[in-house]
């Protein structure tokens, strides 16, 4: 009769923690998308896309902002966007390198203006808040380890902004957080008096949180000064909330297939906040700048504070050359973009902080009167080889597009 190993909770987590340190990626995305939730994603709309994801300050009709809700107050007429990325990643270790590419959904949107003149306007939107894509082998002499993970977390958001004063616009999203996220790994014995076996983990989150924004527009007025009239000032804030989470474990063999444990558990989602500047100039040329940042050092992960997690700050800044006046000519009518922001990412592994640093460009091409797709580029490089660890290199291509109608639009009679 063969054996049949099994693993007790403590002893198969310290596995998985040895396992993405020392093993290497074989395919897959990012190896460290296995810890916390996974990778998180902050994107702000094809357009701050470009411009290396800065835009809490950034506003005006034609687009809409996905960072601060209090940016959809600017829209004209009924907008939507919706987006497709494309990933390659090329994994670098000291045993090693491995490539993956992916494609998937970014985001769709939909904003609706309601009153002009108090900024007052809806958006609905769907957007990825994590990813988790990775598949990593390591192996002795007794057994072959290969570990899998995917899924991610999503959010729905309910937005909505006011103007309560001139040149100030405030909003508001309520976001309900979701997803699973599924791992496992496959043990294959060298001895064949083991059993060979699997172990499946899925995790399913959900959740509400609330994000608050603001824009301000009048800090020239407000210092008497005319040389700071196109400077807006943005911020945002998430608020904190604990997500529910139902898991399930099943070890499945060549002789069964077994649901070995199931349970309701809590993961924290913590506060995140982010203040953020756009100067434009000569009503054709704008620059942005952000800073963000999230406490994840101290959440707690089904009770566990996870010492792989930290807090994360990002830094990003982009520009953007507007279409000119020549609307006879294609060119003249893209607008260009280019930005880089570095990130400190949640991971820390072996006292080796992960970080991301990543160049950014891109271009908004007309396809009709109210309608543009957005191209942008992402070229970058995330954590490094020493102290046994991994270093991504990471090319990022979306495609997004956006258009106008005049939906829900009242129509003044001559």
């Amino acid at each position: 009769m063969k054996k049949a190993l099994t693993f007790t909770r403590p002893i198969l987590c310290s596995l998985l923690v040895m396992a993405a340190v020392l093993s290497h990626a074989v395919a897959g995305g990012s190896t460290y998308s296995r810890f916390g939730v996974g990778d998180l994603v902050r994107y702000g709309g094809s357009r701050l896309d470009g411009m290396g994801g800065a835009g809490i300050a950034l506003s005006g009709d034609g687009f809409l902002n996905l960072l601060n809700p209090a940016a959809i107050g600017m829209i004209k007429y009924t907008r939507f966007a919706g987006g497709f990325e494309f990933t390659n990643y090329n994994s670098t270790d000291a045993f090693g390198n491995g490539r993956f590419a992916r494609g998937n959904f970014k985001n769709a949107a939909f904003g609706f203006p309601i009153d002009k003149e108090y900024n007052i306007a809806v958006m609905l939107e769907a957007s990825p808040y994590s990813n988790v894509d990775y598949a990593t082998q390591t192996k002795d002499t007794v057994v072959q380890q290969d570990f899998y993970g995917s899924g991610g977390l999503s959010l729905l958001s309910l937005g909505a902004s006011v103007s309560p004063i001139n040149k100030l616009t405030l909003g508001a999203k309520l976001n309900y957080v979701h997803g699973r996220i599924r791992q496992a790994v496959n043990f294959t014995f060298f001895d064949p008096t083991f059993t060979n076996s699997q172990i499946d983990r899925s995790d399913f989150y959900s959740g509400f949180n609330v994000t608050l924004g603001g824009l301000y527009e009048g800090l020239g007025d407000l210092v008497g000064s005319p040389a700071l009239q196109p400077l807006t000032v943005g911020f945002i804030l998430s608020t904190p909330t604990t997500l529910s989470v139902n898991r399930e474990s099943v070890l499945t063999t060549s002789v069964s297939t077994d649901t070995t444990y199931t349970n309701a558990a809590a993961t924290d989602l913590p506060i995140a906040y982010g203040l953020g500047l756009s100067y434009a100039f000569s009503n054709r040329y704008v620059v942005t700048a952000d800073v963000y940042h999230q406490q994840w050092q101290n959440a707690k992960f089904q009770g566990t504070v996870l010492p792989e997690i930290r807090n994360t700050t990002r830094f990003g800044a982009g520009f953007e050359a507007l279409p000119g006046g020549n609307l006879e000519s294609f060119w003249k009518r893209v607008a260009y973009r280019g930005g880089f922001y570095y990130n400190e990412t949640s991971y820390i592994f072996n006292g080796t902080p992960i970080n991301e640093v990543f160049l950014t460009g891109g271009l908004g091409l007309p396809i009709g009167p109210e309608a543009r797709m957005d191209v942008n580029l992402h070229l970058g490089t995330r954590g490094s080889t020493s102290n046994n660890l991994q270093r991504d290199t990471i090319i990022r291509l979306t495609v997004s597009v956006s258009a106008s109608e005049l939906w829900f639009m009242k129509v003044e009679d001559e």
